[in-house]
């Protein structure tokens, strides 16, 4: 079983050192790109760190399992454990956060017909009415969903009906202008301005704009159903955090093994590797 350990922990963290370098070398394509998007800076850098910091866990686990470095076992284990309570507390905020926002929820009225930005997030938590509207924040959000061209997977050749019913609800926050600005219909890309002009005093109505790379991302209706579409799969992210969890704490249990197997090798060896005095008591050759 000991020894089983070690070589688990060698090879789970082989696979591990690989997807690190993928990662480096995908961050450092995304910098040596001259045509660089908004969207590949700010995820270069977290990257990159990623990618550095799960390099040095899977060496000093392949090192200190494969070759039985104690020392360097207790670090990777202490690191691991650091992830591991780390997500504890990711989870812990994630569930107080949607707490406070059904709670919210509970106690505001949505109101679909105006743009008003205390209208459209009122059942939001005061943390989320501060983060939501920093268009700095926004920007790089709506860089993200521009260069995965999420409006282009809406099919073509529907009708207006399809595209005011079917919509996925961030692709008819982002995707489509608002019901309530009676914008004529005539193509996925296309929506002509009434002959009045937009609503007055409506600002989502006046941000819409038939260039692909405009459309309603600037509008309250795209941030709100962003936001809305990242809460709604809070519960897909819980049950994968979750799963995370229980498979880091297994690694976890079986690192702790290859540690102990680590400590028994050593008394019977001797510090150096080498047995001292003939054949060890704990069955090795």
């Amino acid at each position: 079983m000991f020894r089983c350990s070690n070589c688990f922990i060698t090879l789970l963290n082989f696979i591990t050192l690989v997807a690190a370098a993928m990662l480096i070398l995908m961050s450092m394509s995304f910098g040596n790109n001259t045509n660089q998007t908004t969207c590949q800076k700010v995820v270069q850098q977290p990257m990159m760190i990623l990618g550095v910091v799960l390099l040095i866990i899977s060496l000093m686990g392949i090192v200190g399992a494969a070759c039985h470095v104690s020392f360097l076992l207790w670090i990777y284990l202490f690191m691991l454990f650091c992830i591991i309570t780390g997500m504890i507390i990711y989870s812990l905020f994630s569930l107080f956060f949607t707490l406070s926002h059904l709670e919210n929820k509970s106690h505001g009225k949505s109101d679909h017909e105006k743009s008003d930005w205390e209208d459209k997030f009122q059942e939001y938590s005061q943390w989320m009415k501060n983060v939501v509207p920093d268009e700095k924040q926004w920007d790089k959000i709506k860089s993200c969903m521009i260069d995965a061209k999420m409006c282009k997977y809406i099919p073509a050749d529907r009708t207006e009906d399809y595209y005011k019913t079917k919509l996925l609800k961030i692709q008819s926050g982002c995707c489509i202008p608002p019901a309530y600005c009676h914008f004529q219909f005539q193509n996925a890309s296309t929506w002509i301005v009434p002959k009045g002009g937009a609503v007055d005093g409506d600002a989502d109505c006046k941000a819409w704009s038939n260039e692909p790379n405009l459309m309603c991302y600037n509008c309250n209706a795209c941030k709100k159903s962003t936001f809305d579409s990242i809460k709604e799969s809070s519960a897909h992210t819980s049950l994968i955090s979750l799963i995370i969890f229980i498979i880091l704490s297994i690694i976890y249990s079986i690192g702790c093994c290859a540690l102990t197997n680590n400590s028994y090798r050593e008394r019977a060896y001797g510090y150096n590797g080498y047995r001292p005095y003939g054949p060890g008591p704990y069955g090795y050759p």
